[in-house]
């Protein structure tokens, strides 16, 4: 799964000059932009591993189809270090209306055998879930304080 070096964002419902302009903000902050290969996720890809829409990106053999437009922004970011997806995510969050509410996740080596659109309708789920969870609710978190 992509030894190549390079950053893959799959991205759902984000239009190409969003991208290019976070993709602008990334380098503008000192990043090697050139490192970060994007792809709208397609009804095609959505159906794809994760890992394996993630090599077909890096390897130039992304399947095509139709980009998803669900409304609601989401991404999901391969091959970069924590420290590197915080600051694409800032960035691409600098670019989109303040009110866009993206959801955006590092991927995991669990994620990997996911289909894409499993994937990303996990991370929307998640993200909606914690804009209202009250931790103190949670017998876990209360666990760590």
């Amino acid at each position: 799964m992509n030894d190549s070096g390079k950053i893959v964002i799959l991205l759902d419902s984000f239009a190409r000059t969003e991208a290019q302009a976070a993709l602008d903000a990334y380098s503008g902050v000192g990043n090697d932009a050139t490192r970060v290969v994007v792809a709208p996720i397609t009804d095609l890809m959505a159906e794809q591993k994760t890992a394996d829409a993630v090599d077909a990106v890096v390897s130039r053999n992304w399947v095509g189809g139709t980009a998803l437009n669900n409304g609601k922004r989401g991404a999901l970011i391969a091959g970069a270090t924590q420290s590197e997806a915080i600051t694409l995510m800032r960035c691409f969050k600098s670019v989109i209306p303040a009110d866009s509410d993206p959801a955006f996740a590092l991927v995991t080596k669990t994620g990997l055998g996911w289909k894409v659109g499993k994937y990303l309708a996990h991370i929307r789920k998640e993200h909606d879930f914690m804009k209202s969870a009250d931790p103190s609710m949670d017998p876990d978190m209360r666990r760590m304080e």
